[in-house]
C-alpha cells in the first residue's frame, strides 16, 4: 500500500520537474509571428528533444510562413484504435508593458509560477507532457490510441498550426478531442460551444479639405463615427436572439482598433479605417451577419473586408466525450462541472468543424494575455490527473 508520505514524495517530485521544464519552455519565445515574434521553432526544438528523451517518437511538421520563419508542430502518437486528440499549442501573445521582471524569464513565488505562456498554454503543455511521463515510467496505461499535438499559430488563427496539419491528413482519423485550452480555478466548467467570429475592416470614404471650410469637404471620419454608431445600434437590434450557454448570452458587435486617418489636426480626412470585432451566437450564420453589415454600410459609402472569419460550433451536451470528462472532473475534483460556451474561439472550435466532438477544458487561472500572467503549480498537475482518468476510462 502507497504511504502518504510517498504520495507527498511523489508530488514533490512533479512540481520540481514542472519547475523545471517551464523554466526551459518560457527562456525559448515563442511569440506569434503576427504578434511580432519569429515563431515556435525553438521551443519546438526543446520539446522534441524532451519527449523523445521520455521515449516517445516526436513527429516534426514544419512549414514556412509568409514571412519566413519556420512554424513548428509536433505529433506524438501512443497505442491503436480510434483517437483521443489531446491538443495544445506552444505559441504565445506577444509581453508588453506592466510586467514586473522579464516575462520570460520563470519567476517562481510560493506555488505560482509567472512568465509569459505559464497559463496560456502552459496549462495544456504541461499536461500532456506530464500524460506522456506517466506513461514512459509505467504509472499509467491508457487503453486507447492517444494522439499528443502540440501546435504553432493558435494565436492568429492556425493557419500553420492544426489547419496545417489538417492539410497533411493527419486528423482523417476522427475520435474525439480534449484541448486544455480553456478552464476556470474549480475546474468546473467544460466549454462545449464557441460564437462565430468575423474581424471586419471598415474603409469610409470621403473627400479632403481644411478644417475652417468643411462645407466645401466631405469628413470621412465624421461619417465612419456615424456609421459606427448605426452599425451598433441595427446589429444588436436584429441579431437579438439568446443562447444561456453563453455569457454574454447573445451576439456582441464592437468597434476596436482604428488606423490612422492624417497628421494634420487642420485636415479632413478623405479616409476612415475602423475595425469590428463580432462574436455570433450558434443561432447565426456569419454570412447573415455579414450581408446585413455590408448592406448598412455600403449605403454610407463605406467598403467592407473580411480579416478574419470562424463558424460558431457545439458538441453535443450527449456527446461520449463530454460524459467522460464530466465524470472525470467529479471523481479528480469533487465537483460538479456545468456546459459553458465562450465568446473566444480554440482549437476545439476547429476539430468540431471537422466532425470531430472536442471539448476545451482545465484547471487554471484565467490570466491569459495578461501582464504577470501566473498559473498555480497544483493546476498543471490536477489538469492533469483529470484528463489521465479520461485516458483510462474513456
Amino acid at each position: 500500500m502507497i504511504t502518504s508520505s510517498e504520495i507527498a514524495l511523489v508530488r514533490r517530485m512533479e512540481k520540481n520537474w514542472i519547475i523545471s521544464v517551464l523554466s526551459e519552455l518560457i527562456s525559448r519565445k515563442a511569440v506569434n509571428v503576427l504578434a511580432g515574434g519569429s515563431g515556435e521553432k525553438e521551443r519546438a526544438d526543446y520539446l522534441e528533444a524532451l519527449i523523445e528523451n521520455l521515449g516517445f517518437e516526436a513527429k516534426r511538421f514544419d512549414v514556412i510562413d509568409d514571412k519566413g520563419f519556420t512554424r513548428s508542430n509536433i505529433v506524438v502518437e501512443y497505442g491503436d484504435g480510434e483517437p483521443l486528440w489531446l491538443v495544445a499549442h506552444i505559441d504565445t501573445v506577444s509581453a508588453d508593458g506592466g510586467w514586473t521582471g522579464d516575462p520570460f524569464k520563470l519567476r517562481v513565488e510560493n506555488n505560482k509560477v509567472y512568465g509569459r505562456g505559464v497559463n496560456d498554454n502552459g496549462i495544456g503543455i504541461i499536461s500532456l507532457l506530464l500524460i506522456l511521463k506517466r506513461i514512459s515510467e509505467g504509472k499509467i496505461r491508457p487503453s486507447k490510441k492517444l494522439v499528443f499535438i502540440f501546435a504553432a499559430d493558435e494565436e492568429a488563427g492556425s493557419k500553420y498550426g492544426v489547419k496545417f496539419l489538417a492539410e497533411k491528413g493527419i486528423f482523417k482519423e476522427g475520435g474525439s478531442a480534449i484541448v486544455p485550452d480553456f478552464g476556470s480555478e474549480k475546474g468546473d466548467e467544460i466549454e462545449i460551444a464557441e460564437k462565430g467570429i468575423l474581424w471586419l475592416k471598415v474603409i469610409t470614404k470621403g473627400i479632403s479639405g481644411h478644417a475652417s471650410i468643411p462645407h466645401k469637404a466631405d469628413n470621412a471620419h465624421l461619417k465612419s463615427a456615424r456609421l459606427i454608431l448605426k452599425l451598433y445600434d441595427l446589429l444588436h437590434a436584429n441579431f437579438y436572439k439568446l443562447n444561456s450557454l453563453f455569457s454574454p448570452p447573445y451576439s456582441t458587435f464592437e468597434p476596436t482598433k482604428k488606423e490612422k486617418n492624417i497628421d494634420a489636426i487642420n485636415m479632413i480626412p478623405e479616409s476612415d479605417v475602423v475595425y469590428w470585432d463580432c462574436r455570433i451566437i450558434p443561432e447565426y450564420n456569419p454570412d447573415e451577419v455579414l450581408e446585413f453589415f455590408r448592406g448598412i454600410a455600403e449605403r454610407h459609402n463605406a467598403e467592407v473586408e473580411v480579416v478574419m472569419r470562424g463558424e460558431p460550433s457545439m458538441t453535443s451536451p450527449s456527446a461520449k466525450i463530454v460524459t467522460a470528462i464530466k465524470n472525470a472532473v467529479k471523481l479528480e475534483l469533487d465537483v460538479e462541472p456545468k456546459l459553458v460556451g465562450i465568446g473566444g474561439g480554440t482549437i476545439a472550435g476547429f476539430f468540431r468543424s471537422l466532425g470531430i466532438p472536442a471539448v476545451a477544458w482545465s484547471v487554471c487561472s484565467g490570466t491569459a494575455h495578461k501582464p504577470n500572467e501566473f498559473e498555480i503549480i497544483d493546476n498543471y498537475i490536477k489538469t492533469a490527473n483529470v484528463l489521465a482518468r479520461v485516458t483510462l476510462e474513456y
